[in-house]
């Protein structure tokens, strides 16, 4: 007898070590007897029968699942590929288990079919430029089934939208074409600032002689700041030659005048009158040489 209690004892034991589980605290334990939920087992240690219950854990911690590459058509059918991730969580174990068999799958699966549904009424350019929204709307409408399995959707991000090579090139050439009318717009408009700047200061500097000839200053300076050599005539202002030159013109003028009325004027003219001549023309070729001087040699 003592070796059969022996041997009995040695295997109550073991059966009841193979009972204990251990629950830690982010998991929920369903424990289910003859096939019917009997209860929650808190975190801890825990003791069942085996072959009469069974014990279910569900991790209650949130869980991110990346979506595999899906192939959608836009609503103005172009095809591009969305890579998705999910982040849920298990907020009713009895449900995640009893209401579905395979809660991950059926959450991924979901999500998967809502994406292809919502890019699908989404153009292209409300799809790059609106990626949280279309997200936003995805993960309501994923929420709104998964929640009768116990689950609940915490963010559904649209990581990457890849598009055909073409369209690729079109984007490129329009945000090309963007940027230019951008620069066109802003440099016209600096040219009309510019314009009314130009003008504004002419008007000032036709009022005060004084600012015209130190603006003139301050260009000869510019102007002699190179490695070329330049030579002005500083005597005389460019009012003076430009007066002389004048009056040389009108000279000549009354002259060939006086020769057409009267023919034999020219006769009349002395030795002294033509010296006199000669010697204003060279005076006022000289005064325009000077002046030309102010170009670079």
């Amino acid at each position: 007898m003592e070796p059969l209690l022996f041997v009995f004892g040695f295997l109550l034991v073991a059966y009841l070590l193979a009972g204990l589980r251990q629950i830690n605290q982010w998991e929920v334990a369903l424990r289910f007897t003859l096939g019917k939920l009997s209860g929650r087992v808190q975190p801890g240690v825990t003791l069942f029968l085996p072959g009469f219950q069974s014990l279910r854990k569900i991790d209650t911690r949130t869980k991110n699942r990346d979506l595999l590459r899906q192939m959608v058509i836009t609503r103005d059918n172009v095809t591009t590929m969305v890579d998705t991730v999910l982040y849920y969580r298990v907020v009713d174990p009895e449900k995640a288990t009893l209401a579905v068999e395979n809660y991950e799958a059926a959450v991924k699966d979901r999500a998967k079919v809502v994406l292809r549904d919502v890019v699908g009424e989404t153009r292209l350019d409300e799809l790059l430029a609106h990626r949280e929204e279309v997200a936003a709307k995805v993960r309501t409408q994923v929420e709104s089934t998964v929640s009768q399995w116990g689950l609940h959707v915490e963010l559904i991000g649209l990581q990457d939208v890849q598009l055909p090579p073409q369209m690729q090139e079109v984007l490129a050439k329009v945000a090309i074409a963007e940027r230019d009318r951008k620069y066109v717009v802003i440099k016209s408009e600096a040219d009309v600032e510019s314009a009314k700047n130009f003008a504004e200061a002419a008007s000032i500097l036709s009022k005060s002689p004084g600012a015209m000839e130190l603006r003139r200053f301050e260009a000869l300076a510019n102007l002699s700041q190179g490695n070329t050599k330049v030579i002005f005539d500083l005597a005389k202002p460019y009012d003076d030659v430009r007066h002389t030159a004048a009056v040389m013109a009108e000279a000549a003028t009354t002259d060939q005048r006086v020769r057409v009325d009267n023919p034999g004027a020219g006769a009349l003219r002395t030795a002294a009158q033509h010296e006199a001549e000669a010697i204003a023309e060279a005076e006022a070729e000289l005064q325009a040489r000077k002046f030309m001087t102010g170009r670079k040699i």
